[in-house]
């Protein structure tokens, strides 16, 4: 339908293969998205001119193992967002052109488990991520505006940073292969989805850090199904942008606070 799992940048900010402290870590990240599509098939109708806008914000918890697993270090977490979805679009009809129709959507949307295996080598560190994501968020194949996706999403990644020890400087690159299952309701399946994030950041200080972030987003394999009504269908994007960490000095370093702000540079169906 012109939609993803995968939101644009929000894979890794800065350090993400950096291994993290012994004990929980308690996240809340807040995604914003709004994008225009020429066509997509939702509600099992061609629609035209879409135009969207996403807010999600996740809740999670995570814990990092002190014990070594493979000599390196585990993670386990999981992740549930409330979203807000606005929809509207040109519904293409038979012999009378098309009618503008709009939606919206404010629900739980699907969460997610994680689980991570972090080593270092001195100022290197590698990471490998299975995210499996779960369609455990509100779902009508009869609304144009859905907060979940009502398929299961299975992605791996590897990252690697670069972390100098003498500069601050950082450069960290994340490949990830996103396999998907069909949706049972609409007999529709989104094709496997290739992306890249990558940072450059400079740590100024140990509480403050500016980068230039970004992602490259290609897939694979078309959409495919009995409803996937439109041939030779999927996407590439990519985008780039600003971003910056900042840990507030009267938390003692417990508290990090991240902003960023990408933009697509190009993206196709």
């Amino acid at each position: 339908g012109g939609g993803s799992y995968f939101f644009p940048g929000a894979f890794a900010s800065f350090a993400p293969a950096v291994t993290p402290e012994e004990g929980f870590q308690f996240v809340n990240q807040t995604l914003y998205c709004h994008a225009d599509a020429d066509k997509a098939v939702l509600r099992g109708r061609v629609n035209l001119s879409l135009e969207a806008t996403a807010l999600y914000n996740y809740f999670g918890g995570f814990y990092t193992l002190g014990d070594p697993v493979l000599g390196g270090k585990l993670q386990v977490g999981a992740e549930a967002p409330v979203g807000y979805v606005h929809v509207k679009g040109d519904v293409a009809t038979t012999g009378f052109g098309s009618f503008e129709e709009s939606d919206r959507d404010l629900n739980l949307g699907d969460s997610l488990l994680a689980g991570s295996l972090f080593w270092e080598a001195g100022d290197f560190h590698f990471k490998v991520t299975e995210l499996i994501f779960m369609p455990t968020g509100a779902y009508s194949k009869s609304s144009l505006a859905n907060v979940g996706r009502n398929y299961w999403g299975f992605d791996t990644s590897f990252a690697f940073t670069w972390l100098s020890s003498k500069t601050g400087t950082e450069i960290s690159l994340m490949p990830g292969i996103l396999l998907n299952t069909e949706n049972d309701d609409t007999d529709y399946k989104t094709g496997n989805e290739f992306h890249v994030d990558f940072m450059v950041n400079q740590f100024l200080s140990k509480t403050f850090a500016l980068g230039a972030q970004g992602y490259y987003y290609d897939q694979l394999t078309d959409d495919s199904g009995d409803g996937a009504l439109i041939d030779d269908f999927k996407g590439e994007a990519y985008g780039f942008g600003p971003a910056l960490l900042w840990l507030p000095p009267f938390c003692g370093g417990k508290l990090t606070v991240i902003g960023k702000w990408l933009f697509d540079s190009h993206c196709e169906h």
